[in-house]
């Protein structure tokens, strides 16, 4: 290909954006839970064990025996487990580790030759899969964009203390860390302990079972987008069901407005209601962005649209008030055992 990765200015623009995002959410985050703390500090329940086990309604694995699963980020995954797991008193709850507390996914792709090689194969997998008019030539760029964010994190994940069911945005998939040998002082050496041919055929692999199909553009996709090629990034759930997809696509909207950079087609990511029902609002905005800061600055924005009441109800598993039936006789300690997500 004869595109290349994106200029310095906007890696620097890519770094203080992701380090905005990091700070934000990490402080969000903390302070949701200090704030659970003080509710259920105002309970005036007798032990620890009965304050912690009303807190496992949002962080389930607290003061509970380490179940390992598989996972790609296994270091920091078995130190979140490991923590969480020592816990006894509930005031120290705010300020123990979890790995998704800053909402970042650690990037795995830390070369130069890593970069270029999985925007390629991005570009070269997109370009055959794109949908085209008859005889219509039109070719997919390179995703500059995302190649400035990979330099700095694999995705953003947040821990949906909350219940909202806010998908991931994880765009890199089928390389790890663990494929690099590090120096004593913890620096990639100039070349991965895995061939770059074997990591392309993985990020082939994985990428082939994220593309978004005719049907998921057709179906899912809001109306408004026009939508060449693309992948799925994230699935977002609640109460055990698919509530939010994330998205990367190549794409144009459908917008009446004085700026024709909207209809201009472009890499843009998107979040879609799985259950079709779009479009749709979240926190605040139709979730589409133009550029991958412009997304970082609005998803760690759900301070200011979820309120308590709107958390209890996510907890309760209701959509609307309308939904909600109090003869249930459900409390917060009964829905603890569902959490398993964190």
């Amino acid at each position: 290909m004869a595109d290349t990765i994106q200029p310095t200015d906007a890696d620097e623009n890519m770094r203080l954006a992701v380090e905005q995002f990091r700070t934000k959410m990490e402080s969000a985050n903390r302070q949701f839970l200090q704030d659970r703390v003080n509710e259920i500090e105002a309970m005036d329940l007798s032990t620890e064990e009965e304050k912690i086990s009303e807190m496992r309604v949002y962080w389930s694995g607290l003061g509970k025996t380490p179940e390992i699963k598989h996972t790609p980020d296994t270091t920091n995954y078995i130190r979140q487990i490991h923590e969480q797991a020592k816990i006894t008193r509930l005031a120290d709850v705010p300020s123990i580790y979890h790995r998704y507390m800053d909402g970042i996914i650690p990037p795995s792709l830390l070369t130069d030759e890593f970069h270029q090689m999985f925007l390629e194969t991005i570009q070269t997998m997109c370009n055959e899969a794109a949908f085209r008019e008859e005889d219509e030539d039109f070719q997919i760029p390179l995703c500059h964009d995302l190649g400035s964010f990979i330099k700095y994190a694999n995705g953003v994940y947040d821990p949906d203390f909350r219940y909202s069911g806010i998908a991931p945005f994880r765009p890199v998939f089928g390389v790890r860390r663990s494929y690099y040998t590090f120096d004593d002082n913890g620096v990639v050496p100039a070349r991965p302990a895995i061939d770059i041919s074997k990591a392309r055929e993985m990020v082939e692999y994985y990428l082939k079972q994220f593309l978004c199909d005719g049907n998921f553009i057709e179906g899912v996709v809001d109306e408004d987008l026009e939508a060449r090629v693309g992948f799925i990034t994230g699935t977002g759930c609640q109460n055990e069901h698919d509530k939010w997809y994330s998205t990367y696509l190549y794409c144009r909207r459908f917008v009446d407005d004085s700026d024709p950079s909207h209809k201009d087609w472009a890499w843009r990511v998107a979040f879609c209601r799985a259950d079709r029902e779009n479009p749709s609002t979240l926190y605040g905005r139709k979730p589409r962005f133009d550029s991958i800061c412009e997304f970082l600055e609005w998803y760690n924005t759900w301070p200011d649209y979820i309120t308590p009441e709107k958390i209890e109800m996510n907890v309760l598993g209701f959509e609307s008030d309308n939904d909600m039936s109090w003869d249930m006789c459900t409390t917060l300690s009964d829905l603890a055992s569902r959490r398993s997500c964190h």
